[in-house]
């Protein structure tokens, strides 16, 4: 589940009603209906939305690209199959901000080529607005030069517990703002909680500490942070709970489930939601 941070139970948000119209405006209520099976979505990636209560397209087509990626466990690989089953029924995600800019008038685009064919980028092909590997811009500006050292380029996120996270290569790590303490070699990378943190590689899912110790193998198929002493990990189409030692201590029997809080956790199993104790005690919901 980088695969990493998923299934975090909560009640549902009501959505604002400017983005409620903005989604009315543009799709059929028909459309809007389709729950995940009409659309087609796999078991593992349903299971993965449906513990984060995405049940239908409307919960889907509400959220920018941005917002699925604070999904836990979602990944590149889960995304892209989100939006094509998307576009297949004739949907797609929320444009961000900077995607619903108005396009330029032929007065302004003329401008900027005639500007650009007479300066440092002259004969330089236009670059093109490319998509890192978890969806987040990576478009260069203008005002940038021709050429660019990649090495020295990083995409900075949040910081996380005075960590931030960065971007080289394609590759995920951690800076304190001055050097790189995790470095930029994870698919994907989520921040650390109870000084463990999730990373994802060859889309396994495994746990580091703060000195990059790999202290849980990459050997699951979905993770989520610790909580409680506790962390959810799937392996195939289910799944169950770890402790830091990698010791199996709620079985790999559900098909959903949420971080430990109070001593508890919901779980998901035959379609049906429970708690769940950590002596293992169900009581269904």
């Amino acid at each position: 589940m980088g695969k990493n941070n998923k299934f975090y139970y909560r009640k549902k948000n009501k959505p604002q009603q400017n983005d409620a119209n903005e989604v009315l405006v543009n799709y059929s209520q028909e459309q809007l209906d389709l729950t995940l099976d009409d659309l087609k979505i796999s078991d593992s990636t349903k299971q993965l939305l449906s513990s984060n209560h995405i049940e239908k397209a409307y919960d889907l087509v509400k959220r920018t690209e941005k917002d699925m990626y604070k999904v836990q466990g979602l990944n590149k690989k889960i995304l892209l199959e989100i939006k094509d089953r998307l576009k297949d029924a004739g949907l797609e995600l929320k444009k961000d901000a900077e995607q619903e800019k108005k396009p330029e008038n032929n007065s302004q685009k003329n401008k900027k080529d005639n500007k650009a064919e007479s300066g440092a980028q002259k004969n330089q092909p236009k670059e093109k607005e490319s998509k890192s590997k978890f969806g987040l811009s990576e478009k260069s500006s203008q005002k940038e030069q021709p050429k660019k050292d990649s090495k020295k380029t990083e995409e900075i996120i949040q910081p996380q517990d005075g960590l931030r996270k960065v971007m080289k290569g394609g590759k995920w790590g951690y800076s304190d703002g001055s050097k790189i303490v995790i470095p930029t070699m994870y698919d994907e990378i989520f921040a650390f909680k109870e000084d463990f943190a999730v990373v994802e590689i060859n889309e396994k899912c495994g746990f580091i500490d703060k000195e990059n110790n790999m202290v849980i193998p990459a050997d699951y198929d979905l993770a989520m942070s610790f909580s409680e002493g506790l962390a959810l990990v799937c392996k195939g189409e289910k799944c169950g709970y770890i402790n830091k030692n990698n010791e199996v201590v709620i079985p790999f029997e559900y098909d959903a489930g949420t971080p430990f809080e109070e001593g508890e956790a919901k779980v998901k199993k035959d379609g049906k939601w429970a708690t769940l104790t950590k002596e293992g005690q169900l009581t269904w919901i």
